[in-house]
This record gives structure tokens, C-alpha cells and sequence, in this order.
């Protein structure tokens, strides 16, 4: 039987850097090998010098897609890198950029992620922006932008967070547990279901979490316990995972249950379920700081506030998707 028991210039310094950080890194499709030199006539055509860091990362890999790898990263919101783009068209997007909106003159694109942003570095203040593109211009090459959201605090920010783990490996954590094995699964998803997904809810969840459902979309667990990483808490069982786009025979969809929760007020806008216990209680991603947290739904004061019964119910698990799902174990006797 299932019981829950969760109770209550190239210094020296940076050079290092960067190539022990790219020792990780593999890309494929990059082009020609480049030197210092190289950058001189890109830096007098912009108008402005490539910032250092991002300088010492060409030097490295002159753009190029991920091989065999996720990267991203996850400062203010996850972005997952599908290309960096190599340095002569980096030159040639920007100069198109700038010729179809002059507000975009002190940006520089190196990047596109896999949800289509534009990942570009500010040279105002040093940033690292996603600019979400909204539509086109009648310039090739160019597009309109939405309102730019902020990744990492400066170039440095950017690579020294980069996360690189290998396709197959990707969710594998160095500690006991298991990922799971789910069945009676809903239809399969694609990676345009995914982002149908985000769009509908207007969210972004992690790559871990876009790689599990690839995998598995929702079901019954085995093993189907976790032991949360808060040390006060007694492991807790999973009785199933939500499906996304289409409903099983037992389950409702993510979308579904988020807007029915959300609209009626009984779970925070930031909580994300897409798991339950036997007794109807939620795990949920936190949308804003992408952790896992146990939703109470069956206890509920009415003397307090909604507010109060929000934080009370809530109760931190993993650290993230990745490592919650890397963790679930055998039921102890």
C-alpha cells in the first residue's frame, strides 16, 4: 500500500577559466578556427569591442550547436542553447538588426536558444538578455522584439554558470535513487507539444523536465518513493505524474489542473502541479525559482488568510526537477 509520510583582454585569470569550463563543451557544425586578429574588423564595423569573456569563448569555439549535449542556464530563468552563432555572422545579423531598429545599436546577439530568443549581450551595462522574437522586417535577417528578459548579470555571469550535461546523462545525479519507470503513460510528446504546453500556460519549466516528458508523459511511477532534501521530512510516495496535452484515463492534463487550481485560488500562480500523492496532495515546480515543493490541498484554515494557507501548505522537496526525478527509491519498511 501507498502512504504518504511526509510529516510538518584575455587575462591570464579568465583564459583558465574559460577553457577549463569548455573542456565540457563539444559543438558541432562550428566554423574556422579564429585569432585575435580576426576581431578587429568585426569590432570596427559594429562600432563597439566584443566584451572579453565572450571574446575568449570564440577563441575557442567559433559557433556551433551543442553535440550530443544540453547547455543552458538557469540565473533568472532557464534558457537552453541550441547554437552559438560563429563570429562572421554575428557581424552579419547585428549590422542587419541595427538597420531595421536603431534602439538596438548597443546589443550584440551570440546566441539563439531553443524556444527562439535571441540571447545577446548589452554593452551599455554588461547583461546578457533574451529577446523574444515577436515577428519580422521586411530586412532580411532581422526580426521584431519583444520585451528582452534578463539571463545572467555580465558575460562572466553567463559562462561562468553554463551548465553542460550530455543528452543520454542528462538528469543523472551524483546519489542514491533512481529515475523512475512510469506506465499506463499517455500519448507520446513532441517537442512542438512542449511548447504548445509552455505557450498555453505562458511558463517555462526546465530542460530535465521537457527531457522527462519526452520520455514518459505522466503516469504511475516505480519505485515511487523520494526522500525530500529537507532533513526534517520522511519520504514521500508519487502516485502519479500529470500527463500534458492529452488526459489518460485516470488523470487530467497539467493545463488542466493548473487552470482549475489558479483560477479557483487553491494553489499559488507560481506552483506548477504535475504530480499527486494517494491523497489528492500536489508536487509542484516552483515557476520562479524552479524548485519542487509538496502542496498540501487537504488542509486548509478558513480563519486565516489565503495568503497564510499558501506558505503554510507549502513545503520545499528537491532542488530541482533534475534532481527530483533522479531520486526516488525503493518503499522502506
Amino acid at each position: 500500500m501507498r502512504m504518504n509520510r511526509l510529516n510538518g583582454r584575455l587575462s591570464s585569470k579568465h583564459y583558465l577559466l574559460i577553457k577549463k569550463m569548455n573542456m565540457e563543451i563539444e559543438l558541432d557544425d562550428t566554423q574556422k578556427a579564429l585569432v585575435l586578429n580576426d576581431f578587429e574588423e568585426v569590432e570596427s564595423k559594429l562600432g563597439h569591442a566584443v566584451p572579453e569573456r565572450l571574446k575568449e569563448f570564440y577563441l575557442k569555439w567559433n559557433g556551433g550547436k551543442p553535440k550530443q549535449q544540453t547547455i543552458c542556464i538557469n540565473r533568472y530563468y532557464e534558457v537552453e542553447i541550441m547554437r552559438f552563432i560563429a563570429l562572421n555572422t554575428v557581424e552579419e545579423k547585428n549590422l542587419a538588426q541595427r538597420s531595421s531598429d536603431s534602439n538596438y545599436i548597443n546589443i550584440l546577439i551570440f546566441a539563439i536558444s531553443w524556444m527562439g530568443e535571441r540571447i545577446a549581450v548589452n554593452i551599455t551595462n554588461g547583461a546578457i538578455y533574451g529577446y523574444p522574437v515577436v515577428g519580422f522586417t521586411e530586412i532580411e535577417g532581422a526580426f521584431v522584439f519583444g520585451e528582452p528578459r534578463l539571463i545572467a548579470d555580465s558575460t562572466d555571469d553567463f559562462f561562468d554558470h553554463l551548465v553542460v550535461k550530455s543528452e543520454i546523462e542528462d538528469m543523472q545525479m551524483d546519489a542514491d535513487g533512481v529515475m523512475p519507470e512510469l506506465s499506463e503513460c499517455s500519448a507520446p510528446l513532441t517537442k512542438d507539444d512542449i511548447k504548445d504546453f509552455e505557450m498555453e500556460l505562458n511558463i517555462k519549466i526546465p530542460a530535465a523536465m521537457k527531457n522527462f516528458y519526452l520520455k514518459f508523459n505522466g503516469g504511475m511511477p516505480s519505485p515511487y518513493c523520494f526522500q525530500p532534501q529537507d532533513e526534517e521530512l520522511d519520504w514521500v510516495e508519487i502516485n502519479a505524474f500529470f500527463p500534458i496535452k492529452i488526459r489518460t484515463d485516470a488523470f487530467e492534463t497539467i493545463e488542466t489542473i493548473a487552470k482549475d487550481v489558479w483560477s479557483r485560488e487553491l494553489v499559488p500562480h507560481n506552483l506548477l502541479p504535475f504530480a499527486m500523492d494517494s491523497g489528492g496532495n500536489y508536487y509542484a515546480l516552483n515557476l520562479k525559482n524552479k524548485k519542487i515543493y509538496y502542496y498540501l490541498t487537504d488542509e486548509w484554515d478558513d480563519n486565516v488568510s489565503r495568503e497564510y494557507n499558501f506558505e503554510t501548505n507549502t513545503r520545499y522537496i528537491a532542488q530541482s526537477f533534475n534532481y527530483f526525478i533522479n531520486h526516488f527509491i525503493e518503499e522502506e519498511e
